[in-house]
Formats: structure tokens, sequence, C-alpha cells
């Protein structure tokens, strides 16, 4: 087993934190927030989602936003991202590997909504995090890799299947 110094428990700590606000950002507010938890030079690879840096993620949050607005019931789209299995390795002090399992339910319309009964997407997720230029905790790579898939048309249609 791993021991940790009090400097370390409090990274992992912090660490913990950066992936559960990730989640509760998406959760909340679709992401139109989230770049903020990235560093500038950041890479996002996961289904056939792949882009470079803060603004395309903004950009990547913003389009999914519009296609919620357009296509699905009364605008609206609810989703939970339930984490766990969450294993930290550090590389040095000021970077770490944080890996974890998303089991995501989501769907059409506002909540709750009704004959869910299995997750919409299981992905094995890996952050590379780094304290930014501040001091703060940020991910300087996503990479996701689903491992079980759902039938959920529009999560199919915007991240499962080859890259565009």
């Amino acid at each position: 087993m791993r021991k940790f110094t009090p400097e370390s428990a409090v990274d992992v700590i912090e660490l913990q934190q950066l992936v559960a606000d990730w989640c509760h950002e998406l959760d909340t507010n679709g992401g139109l927030d989230v770049a903020k938890l990235f560093t500038e030079d950041c890479i996002v690879d996961f289904g056939r989602v792949s882009y470079t840096g803060r603004a395309a993620t903004t950009k990547f949050y913003q389009d999914r936003a519009e296609r919620v607005r357009t296509q699905q019931k009364d605008g609206i789209r609810t989703q939970r991202h339930g984490i766990t299995n969450i294993r930290i390795v550090f590389e040095g002090k000021d970077r770490a590997h944080v890996t974890f399992l998303i089991i995501n339910f989501s769907g059409e319309g506002g909540p709750p909504l009704m004959n869910a009964t299995t997750p919409t997407i299981v992905t094995d997720t890996r952050f590379e995090c780094r304290h930014d230029t501040d001091g703060v905790w940020r991910i300087k790579a996503f990479y996701g890799t689903p491992i079980f898939i759902g039938n959920d048309p529009f999560l199919n249609q915007g991240m499962v299947g080859p890259k565009t």
C-alpha cells in the first residue's frame, strides 16, 4: 500500500475534488464553464472527440449546448456522471495521473427520466494533471475509452464511433 505525506494527502484530496468538480459542471451546467478546470494547452481525446486547447474545450461544450437546444425534448438534456475506482499516481511534485471509471446516465428532457435501465456509457478515463502556473491542479490531458455503450442516439452521434 502506498504511503502519503501530509502534503501529498492534500494533493490527493484536491485531485479528487477536481474530478468531482468536472462531473458537477457537466451535470449541472452542461460543461459550459468546464474549461477553467483545464490547462490552456490541454489535450482532449475520448471516443470520436479530439481537440487541443482551452478555447476548443469551450467551443465543444457551446456546440453541444446548441445541439441540446435544437435536438432534445424541450431543449433539455439530463445527465449524471458517476465516478468510481479513482487511482492517483504522482509523477513528481507537480504532475499526477488520475484514472477512474465514469458511469454515465443521460437522456433527453428534464428529470425524472423514466424507463432508464442501463448506463448511457461506461468509460475508462485518465486525466493527466499538473499544478498550473497559479498552483491550482488542472487537467492537462483527458483520455477516455468507451467500454460499454448504451442506446442513446444523441450521445452516440456526438461521442462514439470513428474520429471525424
